[in-house]
């Protein structure tokens, strides 16, 4: 069972409830929401390019569009939940990703693009933020590892489906008409969200100094886990959405079709899904500080076998589904970490500022994966320079659990 630090707060119900169940269960199906809105761009993207004759650069630059209002959010909405309670910045979150989505379905240039694809992201990031602090809060002390690792569990469930669902709907429907689809259903969570979630969800710190106060994160007791928690969002996010943005193109890349490419990035998905999901029944026995290191090092390797060996189609989607698996499951156990790291006053806006400074590694690596794939460097290569930041993100994870084994 995980430990809580020193200096954290291990406030929460003494037993899961019916409340708290439905409560997490909400969460779950807003990170679908997520998933589609953010994983759709990539699945869409070789037709995208084709009819408006984009380069990978300018749609290296689509995809950290989206990331770019991730960090947004994350860092300048998300700590308002700290003083304004969790409710209220989730609607505020699911109205921005809603009215962004639709948006997007009628957009007749790249700019106008980009800037609903800012709008989209800075409700993702600000409602990630507020989620994973309100799944924390809403579960046993025991079990708050597993509530918070299997919200983010729906994100890469949302995004097996939506890969099929584009394979479907994509030739008789178009791009533009899937992003409508999409926009509608994040439509439906709001009324679920304002029915269900208490109008006082979240401590009671508004009148608290610490409250949503960046400063806080920077105190003696939070500044050397505050800057290893950063560095493990920024490396790992480099590298995870350089593999979610471009995996149905590296798989054609990799000698695939255009229909099996879309399969690969399903594929991955689906891994993504089952590997968070064992993620967080594991990290109820297992310190997450072994756990995470162990699976991104696996991904690694994964990554290399990926990029250099020859395979046939089966063999390549296996491959997909690993990495899946092994990247995603253990980056996600992330999240946790941080949830464990900071009391309930100041949570929301420490999750929220390591999503928000995360992002520039978000945004780096998918623009940095176009650039490269531009200049056709090999694939083996291009894997291979991930790998250096992916292994970065498990030392960071490593000496972030080191140090709050010794405090505890």
């Amino acid at each position: 069972m995980a430990v809580t630090p020193v200096g954290t707060s291990s406030a929460g119900p003494d037993r899961w409830s019916s409340r708290g169940f439905a409560i997490v269960a909400l969460c779950f199906a807003i990170n679908m929401a997520d998933g589609i809105d953010v994983t759709i761009l990539s699945f869409i993207a070789p037709r995208l390019q084709s009819e408006w004759g984009l380069g990978a650069a300018t749609m290296g630059n689509l995809f950290s569009a989206g990331l770019l209002g991730m960090a947004i959010g994350g860092m300048f909405i998300a700590p308002l939940a700290d003083r304004f309670g969790r409710r209220r910045i989730i609607l505020t979150a699911l109205a921005l990703m809603s009215a962004g989505m639709i948006a997007s379905g009628f957009v007749t240039s790249v700019t106008q693009f980009f800037l609903m694809r800012v709008i989209v992201g800075a409700g993702i990031g600000t409602v990630l933020a507020a989620m994973a602090a309100l799944a924390a809060e809403s579960a046993p002390a025991a079990h708050r590892n597993l509530a918070v690792g299997m919200v983010q569990a729906g994100y890469p469930f949302a995004a097996v489906f939506t890969g099929i669902s584009v394979v479907q709907l994509l030739p008789t429907h178009g791009w533009q008409a899937l992003l409508i689809y999409a926009g509608c259903i994040t439509v439906v969570l709001g009324p679920a969200a304002w029915w269900l979630l208490p109008r006082a969800t979240g401590p009671a710190t508004q009148d608290l100094p610490e409250a949503g106060n960046v400063r806080s994160l920077f105190s003696p007791a939070f500044r050397r886990r505050t800057l290893l928690l950063w560095g493990a969002v920024f490396f790992g996010l480099m590298v995870l959405y350089f593999i979610v943005s471009w995996i149905p193109k590296l798989a054609i890349e990799a000698g695939l079709s255009e229909t099996n490419g879309i399969y690969a990035g399903a594929l991955y998905n689906l891994g993504a899904f089952v590997g968070t999901a064992s993620m967080s029944f594991l990290a109820v026995k297992l310190p997450l500080g072994r756990l995470v290191p162990a699976m991104l090092t696996g991904a690694a390797v994964a990554m290399i076998v990926f990029g250099s060996a020859t395979m046939s189609i089966g063999m390549t989607l296996t491959v997909a589904f690993l990495i899946g698996v092994l990247l995603q499951g253990g980056y996600n156990g992330v999240w946790p970490l941080a949830a464990s790291t900071y009391p309930a006053q100041f949570r929301a806006t420490g999750i929220g500022w390591a999503i928000g400074i995360g992002r520039s590694g978000a945004i780096i690596g998918p623009m940095l994966g176009g650039y490269l794939m531009a200049a056709q460097v090999p694939l083996p290569l291009l894997f291979l320079s991930y790998c250096v930041p992916l292994l970065a993100c498990a030392a960071c994870v490593l000496f972030v659990n080191a140090r709050s084994d010794r405090r505890a």
